[in-house]
């Protein structure tokens, strides 16, 4: 039944964090033709007390051009960013979440010329249960596309 509970939980947390990372992060692509960036990202979620290890999860999404920092900070109903610091091509963040499920959110985000790469690390309650998790992800341009949002 442990396991069981585990699993359970970890389903929740696995899709809480991409919930976080990628769904709430980077508009869906409306369309393979247009003047956005279309990238492919790669989510790996790591949680103790999983029975095995989660498959990376592989997405495409579509982002407007000229983005601030702020709006590559994954967003979620009840979080606010706490700090948010950019030096170079390094963005570092630190986000709370209130509520049911909260949560301490600490990232850390490396930009290249068509790609990046980061890491996020959560701590808090899910279920009334104490959760950690980290994700490492990376992203890279694969063409152009027309942005759902921008």
């Amino acid at each position: 039944m442990y396991a069981r509970f585990e699993s359970a939980r970890g389903v929740g947390a696995l899709r809480i964090g991409i919930a976080i990372l990628v769904a709430s992060a980077w508009p869906l692509a409306a369309s393979a033709q247009g003047n956005d960036d279309l990238w492919e990202v790669t989510v790996k979620m790591e949680m103790a007390g999983m029975p095995m290890a989660m498959p990376a999860q592989t997405s495409r999404v579509c982002t407007g051009k000229n983005r601030k920092d702020e709006d590559y900070i994954p967003k979620r109903e009840n979080c606010r960013v706490t700090e948010s610091n950019r030096a170079g091509n390094r963005l570092t963040y630190k986000m709370v979440c209130e509520g049911r499920d909260a949560m301490t959110v600490t990232g850390d985000l490396t930009y290249g010329n068509n790609s990046y790469e980061g890491k996020t690390q959560m701590s808090g309650k899910m279920e009334g249960q104490p959760m950690e998790m980290a994700q490492t992800f990376s992203g890279k341009r694969v063409g152009d596309c027309t942005a759902t949002s921008k």
